[in-house]
């Protein structure tokens, strides 16, 4: 009786400390990729004659993507750049991708000097991004789950965790007019 009872209390502590672990690393996940888009999306700059943000498709996958100024020179010209974020939400991926140099229009290449893409996180199961262009700023809905593809455990689960994480990224160097 007394194995058992040790075991029990093993076997418990085991599954609680996992799924601690589990939770906390979907946190620092879903953190990161908010940080990293607030740093980025926070340097665009704007221009009156085109979009500040474009929060269209790239591919069918939910992206975002915006015009920084690179040169910091503080106007739009050749010497910026832009970049994309980009969710790939199929089963074989859900990932946020960032494009530090897009080489097309709607961002479905990027600068090879960039090493391409790189993949922010592997964990997450949906991505919103919206504009508001009356508000100078773009809210991004993110969830996170331990296993996105929810196969064999539904995302939500006591097995595998999700989290829902919202941010809004104040633009200051595009105007409203």
């Amino acid at each position: 009786l007394i194995v058992v009872g040790f075991s029990n209390i093993d076997t418990f502590s085991r599954y609680h400390v996992m799924s601690s672990d589990r939770r906390a690393k979907l946190q620092n996940d879903a953190s990161y990729v908010l940080e990293h888009m607030a740093k980025e999306i926070g340097k665009a700059i704007g221009d009156v004659n085109n979009s500040t943000v474009d929060t269209a498709n790239i591919g069918g996958d939910a992206a975002v993507q915006v015009w920084i100024d690179y040169n910091q020179n503080g106007q739009r010209d050749a010497g910026d750049r832009e970049i994309a974020y980009r969710f790939t939400g199929s089963p074989a991926a859900y990932q946020i991708k960032f494009c530090p140099e897009c080489t097309n229009g709607p961002c479905t290449s990027c600068n090879p000097n960039w090493n391409s893409t790189e993949i922010l996180s592997s964990r997450i199961s949906s991505f919103t991004p919206t504009y508001s262009s009356t508000g100078n700023y773009v809210d991004i809905n993110i969830t996170a789950c331990w296993d996105p593809d929810g196969n064999p455990v539904a995302c939500g689960g006591l097995d595998n965790p999700a989290l829902v994480m919202k941010n809004r990224i104040s633009m200051p160097a595009v105007s409203t007019r």
